[in-house]
């Protein structure tokens, strides 16, 4: 099996939860102080659990950053 498909699916719901309340609550965060926020939060695999929200498309990864991804709210 794919070592990256193997560490996607070490993620489970409630990490994803908790990282999704993080970045609606910081909505640009910096690469190292969200991998640091989300494991005081007791993520066990910050890493992997930013993969897997930037894969959903929940989050958007910057210069140095991560960004929430924000719905068109003017489409027509």
């Amino acid at each position: 099996m794919n070592t990256r498909l193997i560490y996607l699916m070490s993620v489970n719901q409630k990490e994803i939860e908790i990282a999704i309340e993080y970045f609606k609550n910081y909505v640009s965060v910096g690469e190292i102080a969200a991998t640091m926020d989300l494991k005081a939060r007791g993520i066990s695999n910050p890493q992997a659990v930013i993969s897997k929200l930037i894969e959903m498309g929940i989050i958007e990864k910057g210069e140095g950053c991560y960004n929430l991804v924000r719905k068109s709210m003017d489409k027509k």
